[in-house]
């Protein structure tokens, strides 16, 4: 008998000359219970790096680790959950380098597996209020579209919704990574949700501009707190610069400054 091939296996078809994977009985299997979370996601990177790739998805990072292999990879992530398998596949993420993709992003699923970091496995994009509101509390979203129409299109500012996923794991390794910088981060988001629940910004959020920009800061922006206030600040006087017709050298009003440091105290550290 034949051997199948990988889009066998896999189940591709072939839409506008891009391989896509079907999620189809991944999906099915996280609905009945048989995949949590973190074993869903691993999979969804896995198999997105098999699609694209082939048997050239993955390379050893040393010469004694086992050669990855694209069968033995399909065949572990149809295994049912037990059985060691979060073990097994932070083996796999951890051995190896990952084509085109950063070497923080299958070691942000490893920790994920472990229980080490609070991932949100999301089926959408959530709005930036709601991506806002989890990392207030501490949390990270993680965006898997499985929608077969979703996968090759543009996601927001990004080509597909593998750059999408993987741009969601760039972010978590950003707000997990350091426990200072996490705890810093966490309490900004958390300031900024009270400010922003008070009104604090009401008015400047009537401008499409200073939203766009806000809502940047609020679901996209893991940085040193510090940096996130400068870029709150900055986009402020920018607001206020074009509210009173100013061109960028010039200088705001009295009023103008109160109000900026009105907004920035309600930001600042306690």
């Amino acid at each position: 008998m034949k051997n199948k091939s990988v889009p066998d296996v896999i189940g591709l078809t072939v839409e506008e000359n891009k391989s896509v994977p079907d999620f189809a009985r991944l999906v099915g299997r996280q609905r009945a219970g048989e995949v949590g979370a973190p074993v869903f996601a691993a999979a969804y990177f896995l198999t997105w790096q098999i699609v694209r790739h082939g048997v050239g998805f993955a390379a050893r990072r040393s010469r004694t680790d086992v050669r990855p292999d694209v069968a033995a990879c399909l065949a572990l992530l149809e295994r049912p959950m037990g059985n060691g398998l979060c073990a097994e596949l932070i083996a796999v993420l951890e051995r190896y380098q990952f084509r085109g993709v950063a070497g923080n992003v299958p070691l942000v699923l490893a920790r994920w597996l472990r229980g080490a970091w609070p991932l949100v496995l999301r089926g959408d994009i959530p709005p930036p209020r709601e991506v806002l509101r989890l990392q207030a509390m501490g949390l990270r979203p993680v965006t898997a579209l499985t929608a077969r129409a979703c996968l090759c299109r543009p996601v927001l500012h990004k080509a597909d919704a593998f750059a999408f996923f993987v741009h969601d794991l760039e972010h978590a390794w950003k707000f997990f990574s350091c426990p200072d910088l996490h705890a810093g981060q966490r309490a900004f988001f958390a300031r900024l949700e009270v400010a922003l629940e008070r009104g604090v910004f009401a008015s400047c959020l009537e401008e499409s501009e200073f939203t766009e920009r806000f809502h940047y800061l609020m679901s996209d922006m893991n940085t040193h707190p510090e940096h996130s206030r400068q870029y709150l600040r900055a986009i402020l006087v920018e607001h206020h610069l074009r509210r009173e017709r100013k061109a960028p050298a010039e200088t705001l009003s009295a009023s103008a400054e109160r109000a900026i440091e009105g907004m920035m105290r309600a930001v600042a550290p306690g």
